[in-house]
């Protein structure tokens, strides 16, 4: 679990310098490495996201292929 802004890691262990905007990421992973998450789990944190009074407004799915990452990692990652 990670949250960035700006494409810089900022929690955990981020900088307490790094510039931040309005915008976060965050990136959820499963508790187990390797195992999948599946959709209605992905709802139900969008609804406690909700719940908290937080908007969101764009999800992706952050894949692997052949146990081989489909995507890049943030800086300080």
């Amino acid at each position: 679990q990670m949250i960035s802004n700006r494409g810089v890691k900022v929690w955990p262990g981020g900088n307490s310098e790094t510039f931040c905007s309005d915008h976060w990421r965050c990136r959820f992973t499963p508790q187990a490495e390797g195992s999948p998450i599946n959709h209605s789990e992905i709802v139900q944190l969008l609804q406690r996201i909700n719940d908290g009074g937080f908007d969101f407004i764009k999800t992706e799915n952050l894949c692997t292929f052949d146990g081989e990452r489909g995507y890049s990692l943030d800086q300080g990652a």
